[in-house]
């Protein structure tokens, strides 16, 4: 028995079975808000939250604002984020998964953060953490840093692409913490962006963000070993 089950545990390592895995479902009492812990952005005050509907959650946007005002000078006040409260810690594989769609251009994004602190308010709010962000134009992964209090990003990698309003798009971020450097590989629709990040850590939380515009999300779920 012992031996058999020996056997499967390498097959399985073998052929990228992951162990253990976390879902949500984001229809009206489908989730627990418990699971998941509210985080601001440090460039902005506003401490964004969620909206339900029937089948999705959506970053809630200021209602008397145009499409454009959201993607410009009012896009701090469409910011929602969270992050799911497990910390994810020494796993070799990791796959995260949502189904998301926006009206506008932009932009449901996928988070990963190796850790988090907190506002004058005590509320908490993103240090170091990627952005896995997909728009109608394209992938892109945004690397955000924080030093003496204040904010800064770049993007660390990029694919363009058209990806449709309005429609449920599911993206995939594949973490490769087994080989020599970190590997991130992005997927949608077909469409694959894949990088060497050489600053990833071992340990981080995942989660998802809302911004620039009305952004749905219908579910999500991580898979790691």
């Amino acid at each position: 028995m012992r031996l058999r089950l020996l056997a499967a545990f390498f097959i399985c390592t073998l052929l990228g079975v992951f162990a253990a895995e976390f879902s949500c479902d984001f229809s009206a009492g489908g989730w627990d808000p418990a699971d998941w812990i509210n985080v601001k952005s440090p460039r902005w005050p506003h401490k964004g939250l969620w909206q339900q509907e029937e089948d999705h959650i959506r970053n809630q946007v200021p209602a008397d604002a145009s499409e454009q005002e959201m993607l410009n000078k009012r896009a701090g006040e469409t910011y929602s984020s969270m992050l799911w409260k497990e910390k994810l810690r020494g796993c070799k594989r990791i796959n995260i998964s949502c189904e998301l769609s926006f009206d506008h251009r932009m932009a449901p994004l996928l988070v990963i953060a190796p850790d988090y602190g907190t506002d004058a308010e005590s509320y908490p709010e993103y240090r170091q953490h990627w952005e896995v962000v997909l728009y109608d134009k394209g992938l892109n992964v945004w690397h955000h840093s924080y030093s003496d209090g204040k904010p800064s990003w770049y993007k660390a990698a990029a694919i363009l692409c058209d990806f449709p309003a309005k429609e449920r798009i599911d993206l995939q971020v594949n973490i490769n913490l087994a080989g020599k450097v970190p590997m991130l590989e992005v997927r949608a629709q077909g469409k694959n962006l894949s990088y060497a990040e050489l600053q990833l850590p071992k340990d981080f939380y995942v989660g998802l963000t809302g911004c620039e515009g009305i952004n749905r999300f219908y579910n999500f779920k991580v898979r790691y070993q």
